[in-house]
């Protein structure tokens, strides 16, 4: 009775070792957060990296679900924290997965240059994300400290001409903007050249 029972347990040790529990390894592949403004919502995707019992059941806490397949997407996340729980169809081991999606900082990227010579190409000031910014305050000033151009509002460009409507010449010149124009704590500076 005593060698049966040291051959059992042998036996359940051996099978133990041949065929460990196989845990669910996952990589998150993308994450893509909420454009400033909403202008796109996010997405994100997980992976299953070491595959051996597919098929696998992807359930995301917003309802997006998949099976089948080694790794699912789920896309229009607003921001907030979601949940994606990861079953295998064999042994039903869990993997469990946090994802934040936040918005991102909308933050505007004036050009360095721009050449207003009437050609139709470059003819005025772009500022990348201008349009999220509605109530924003330009200045710019030459490199005497004399202002050449102010606006506020919605930005429509600026095309190289100050204050009078006159073709400032070539030129580097400072620009300060304030994204709010009521809110002066956030400020753009930097320099802008005209080059025709």
């Amino acid at each position: 009775m005593k060698r049966n029972s040291i051959f059992y347990f042998l036996l359940f040790m051996l099978l133990s070792f041949i065929s460990p529990a196989q845990q669910i390894r996952t990589s998150i592949d993308t994450v893509v957060h909420v454009s400033c403004n909403h202008s796109f919502l996010g997405s994100a995707t997980v992976s299953v990296t070491n595959p051996s019992h597919t098929p696998y059941t992807f359930q995301w806490s917003n309802g997006q679900n998949t099976t089948g397949q080694i790794s699912s997407t789920a896309t229009n996340l607003e921001v907030g924290t979601y949940t994606l729980t990861i079953t295998d169809s064999q042994d039903g081991d869990l993997a469990i997965i946090v994802i934040t999606i936040i918005e991102d900082e909308c933050v505007m990227y004036p050009e360095p240059v721009f050449t207003p010579n009437g050609d139709g190409y470059n003819d005025s000031w772009f500022i990348d994300k201008a349009a999220f910014f509605p109530d924003m305050r330009i200045l710019i000033y030459n490199r005497l400290g004399q202002k050449v151009y102010a606006h506020r509002g919605v930005y429509d460009g600026w095309e190289g001409k100050d204050l009078f409507g006159a073709q400032l010449p070539d030129a580097s010149y400072y620009y300060i903007i304030f994204p709010n124009s009521s809110d002066r704590s956030k400020v753009v500076k930097g320099c802008v050249s005209i080059v025709r």
